[in-house]
């Protein structure tokens, strides 16, 4: 059994048997950058939910989208159970998602007492397996290859911070270890 602790720079741990490195100075700062992407991501969520994705013109007709205006289309058009999963998923899921990884990696960054940060942790690991905004991402760019079969398609700066914040969120989910955070908010309590 390996005895996890703090690395300072340049520390290595080694398991005692077979020599393998456990951890590194890289491990080591996975929970800044984990808190780093999260805040940066939960910033970005909020430009992505107000500025248009994107402008969609057929025949004159111009239409400006919003990630919620695809929502409350599908609700409008009969598609309530798709809208709601849309909507938690796209938008819901991630906000609880890296707030609750933001605001526990800052608690165990910074070393404070926190009971709130423990139960965002168990929050963001709730919601981790819901939060699709990269996937939503990406089927923003393979809808607009179809949709410029019907009309002309511009991108707005919406679409940038989707962007932003689904790299961000994918970041995120790739530092963030529960297991070192779950651990080190014990330790602080």
């Amino acid at each position: 059994m390996i005895r996890h602790r703090a690395l300072s720079d340049g520390e290595f741990l080694d398991c005692g048997r077979c020599g393998t490195t456990v951890e590194g100075p890289f491990q080591a700062r996975r929970m800044a950058l984990a808190m780093a992407f999260a805040w940066t991501g939960l910033v970005a969520l909020v430009p992505a939910n107000l500025f248009p994705v994107l402008i969609f013109n057929v025949a004159g007709n111009t239409q400006e989208n919003l990630v919620v205006t695809g929502v409350l289309s599908l609700w409008e058009q009969g598609y309530g159970p798709l809208a709601v999963l849309v909507g938690f998923s796209a938008i819901a899921a991630p906000a609880l998602f890296l707030a609750g990884v933001a605001v526990s990696a800052t608690a165990c960054h910074l070393r404070l007492k926190s009971r709130f940060a423990v139960l965002l942790l168990r929050m963001a690991v709730i919601f981790e397996s819901w939060c699709l905004l990269p996937v939503f991402a990406v089927a923003c760019l393979v809808s607009v290859v179809k949709l410029r079969t019907l009309g002309t398609v511009s991108w707005e700066s919406g679409s940038v911070w989707i962007l932003v914040s689904a790299l961000a969120t994918f970041l995120t989910m790739r530092f963030f270890d529960v297991r070192q955070a779950r651990e080190r908010l014990e330790t602080l309590q």
